[in-house]
């Protein structure tokens, strides 16, 4: 299961690197979190502190949640004003 899990992190990880939207990204970002959390909620199982580590990888969860909405927030705002979702538009809208 921990490999089924850092495959996960790692496909996410190739998905941020290659993609040039902002969508891929946060996709690619989603896809890290579910892997790191993966790793927690396993680590937990096999170890003493179940609960500490089923808590910390709930917070992981809701931080990746928090930035989800943000992230899509920002991608409809650019997408409105410049009918474009590329990372170069961010940029530009950055200066």
């Amino acid at each position: 299961m921990i490999i089924v899990a850092g495959m996960i992190g790692g496909l996410g990880l190739v998905c941020m690197l290659s993609k040039r939207t902002i969508l891929g990204l946060l996709i690619g970002m989603q896809l890290l979190i579910l892997g790191s959390t993966m790793m927690f909620v396993i680590g937990g199982v096999a170890s003493d502190r179940a609960i500490q580590v089923h808590i910390f990888g709930l917070f992981i969860t809701l931080g990746g949640i928090a930035q989800l909405g943000v992230g899509y927030s920002l991608a409809l705002r650019l997408f409105y004003l410049k009918k474009k979702i590329s990372l170069d538009e961010l940029r530009v809208l950055r200066q």
